[in-house]
């Protein structure tokens, strides 16, 4: 019987991943340059790459596909670059300007210079223009009465005036919808009936909870990027279908959940940070398997370092509001839909090292796939971090990629010696070498910002490096930071971590309900409540053809005590009927109030309050089992290769140079070593010792 394949492909800044792994348990992987112009000729490349790597051809791996899950960059690179659609938008008379005026909370997105003097803030560009935003005449109030009848004769003429404009989508948001959605609803009817195939989004199907600014923002940018992922998945499912897939290209969402591709435009909101969450997911996976709950996801690529952190086995998600961070003024723009805690930084192999006023910097700008590093030869001049990896000899100029492609360390020695070493008055090693550790520096500095800042002490966690460039500097960053252990996931799967987190990933849709309660609460009722988010949500992905006995329903709630404006979320059991089930919701809010404030903080007296109801859909899917590395047998682990590499500024001659493909469980290996992937390479410094488990993972045992 002819083999199936999970197929799982991420699109990165530089580089796309594609990972399939078969029912006979055997991996094959691939990694390609993205393709910035056409993302989808990236992907296409990559299942070309897999199918020749499984002794396939690409129309018998894709129809074979069980299932082909996607991370894209494709909304969130239009979202930077400002690429998405011509969008107008629909709001409550008198309301018209919150999007310019944005959140004028103290500090709320702003960068640290502007918090002194406000008057020095910078706002981006409105992604709706004023005039292309409209007003019409309508009023429902808190409690979601209508006070001021929708005039339908103002909303045809506000629909038409933005016809007339040429826009390719339309936001509504209206005052306190989520209480009452009839107004926004019958809007977007009248939008539908003028307009038929205009794309429409409404805050109140969106996100239906409290917080004007944020449920606006995000039918807007849901809205901007709707046309955009619309185009997208249409030509990347027209591709792949030519090519022989049989099934609907799954995306992941930001929340670390699977959409269909034919549902995922009307939810492109979701989709902003998708191969980020694959990589936080792939990590919980693995983690999991090997023993560990507490994880510090480290993901380093060719244009960013992500963090992410994995908490008593589950992620942990960003507070409401959420703010992804996409730039630091596009940040500013706070949306409510559900995403993974995820903070990056502009670190990775393509970043870019300059002297700036006698200081060494390292990024956060970088090369990209086009032109790249210097050593890439594709007239990039400046040098970037991948340059000082090959020329302290990390890297193998013959055997990058597998060898599949040739990279030119005198492009990379003349790059660093020109802006770098001559600047400073060193060495070109020691200018490498320096860009080596400012990286470094930055990268846990970030890490200390995401544990330590916020509670969590590192010695708790174990780190989990993966990525095109994660590996290489692993074990060094481990020691940085204090964990007492790190884990590069093992037969070269660092490399496609994301793409293995999309194969192990399942549906999910996420139902959001401001419905605020306070003391005294009657049980029945927030459990009423909460059965109707828990129903909306299960719907959903029954939808999406999943049968009702594998679907798994989390629930929680958004809590606070009386008189405070932010809350904290609260996993909750999935059945609140009697006094006893809320009491223990309450107990659960002040555990989890005091894990993030401090022991003591929770003031019991002052009451408490129920803001927003939640439930996640999962509609739990087969996944293929973790290949197996086979046993080396009796034979001793060799060395491939001898090279000179700088672990400082001074060289280390004959330095023993592993295959990964040779590794097996139980293996030892002292530093200075270095092993290699086709997609990775690991570096292990003088003084370390690596070993690998059963799997073929790799572990630093640091101590802490």
């Amino acid at each position: 019987m002819a083999a199936s394949y999970w197929i799982g492909v991420d699109t990165g800044g530089t580089f796309t991943d594609a990972l399939a792994i078969d029912s006979t348990g055997r991996l094959h992987l691939a990694k390609t340059p993205s393709t910035p112009a056409d993302l989808s000729i990236g992907v296409l490349n990559s299942m070309e790459l897999l199918a020749r790597s499984a002794g396939v051809s690409t129309e018998e791996l894709l129809g074979r596909a069980h299932k082909l899950a996607h991370g894209t960059t494709a909304t969130v690179n239009a979202m930077v670059q400002r690429r998405g659609a011509k969008i107008g938008l629909i709001t409550t008379r008198g309301f018209r300007d919150h999007l310019i005026l944005m959140k004028a909370a103290r500090g709320v997105g702003v960068p640290d210079g502007e918090r002194v003097r406000f008057s020095r803030a910078v706002k981006p560009e409105p992604i709706v223009p004023l005039p292309l935003t409209e007003e019409v005449t309508e009023r429902i109030d808190y409690a979601g009465r209508i006070v001021i009848p929708l005039d339908e004769a103002d909303v045809r003429r506000a629909v038409r005036r933005l016809l007339d404009h040429g826009v390719e989508a339309i936001a509504i948001s209206l005052l306190w919808s989520f209480r009452n959605p009839r107004h926004e609803e019958r809007i977007r009817a009248i939008v539908r009936e003028m307009a038929p195939g205009l794309s429409v989004s409404a805050g109140n199907s969106l996100v239906p909870v409290i917080g004007e600014y944020e449920r606006t923002t995000t039918a807007v940018i849901n809205a901007y990027l709707g046309p955009v992922l619309d185009r997208y998945v249409h030509a990347l499912q027209s591709s792949l279908g030519k090519k022989g897939l049989q099934r609907e290209v799954l995306l992941m969402q930001s929340d670390g959940g699977l959409i269909p591709g034919p549902a995922a435009p009307e939810k492109a909101v979701t989709t902003m940070l998708s191969g980020l969450a694959a990589g936080v997911l792939g990590s919980r996976h693995v983690g999991g398997l090997l023993g560990h709950e507490n994880l510090i996801t480290v993901d380093m690529g060719g244009t960013s370092f992500e963090v992410g952190l994995v908490h008593r086995g589950r992620p942990v998600m960003e507070n409401f509001p959420l703010t992804p961070r996409l730039a630091p003024f596009e940040s500013r723009w706070r949306i409510a839909a559900p995403t993974i805690d995820i903070t990056a930084i502009g670190a990775g192999g393509g970043s870019i090292a300059r002297v700036v006023d006698g200081v060494l910097r390292v990024g956060p700008d970088s090369a990209g796939a086009e032109p790249g590093p210097a050593c890439y030869g594709r007239d990039g001049i400046m040098p970037t971090v991948t340059d000082a990896f090959l020329v302290l000899g990390y890297l193998s100029s013959e055997n990058f990629l597998g060898g599949r492609m040739k990279i030119d360390e005198g492009l990379a020695r003349r790059a660093i010696e020109e802006h770098v070493a001559k600047p400073l008055g060193v060495g070109v090693h020691a200018a490498a070498h320096g860009i080596y550790r400012v990286l470094i520096s930055h990268m846990a500095d970030l890490i200390h910002k995401v544990t330590i800042e916020r509670g969590h002490d590192v010695r708790d966690f174990v780190m989990m490096a993966f990525g095109g460039c994660g590996p290489i500097h692993a074990g060094v960053l481990g020691a940085e930071i204090g964990v007492p252990k790190v884990i590069i996931p093992g037969a070269g799967m660092a490399t496609a971590l994301s793409a293995y987190g999309l194969v192990a990933s399942d549906l999910r849709y996420t139902v959001a309900q401001s419905h605020a309660m306070a003391e005294p609460m009657v049980a029945s009722e927030v459990g009423a409540v909460l059965d109707e988010v828990k129903s909306r949500a299960a719907r959903a992905v029954i939808g999406w053809g999943m049968a009702d006995a594998d679907i798994l329903i989390a629930c929680s709630l958004d809590m606070r005590f009386k008189g405070q404006i932010h809350a904290v979320n609260v996993a909750v059991p999935s059945e609140l009927r009697a006094p006893a089930d809320l009491e223990t919701v309450f107990e659960r809010f002040i555990a989890t109030y005091e894990r993030h404030y401090g022991a003591g903080t929770a003031h019991r007296e002052a009451g408490i309050e129920i803001v927003t109801f939640r439930a996640d859909a999962t509609g739990v899917m087969s996944k293929p089992e973790l290949p197996k590395p086979p046993a080396r047998g009796k034979s001793a682990l060799a060395p491939h290769a001898r090279r000179t590499v700088y672990f400082d500024a001074e060289p280390v001659p004959n330095v023993p140079i592993f295959a990964g493909a040779d590794l097996a469980g139980g293996d030892r290996i002292a530093g200075p070593a270095i092993i290699e992937y086709p997609g990775n390479t690991v570096v292990v410094h003088p003084g370390q010792v690596l070993t690998t488990d059963a799997g073929a993972n790799l572990i630093f045992a640091l101590g802490g």
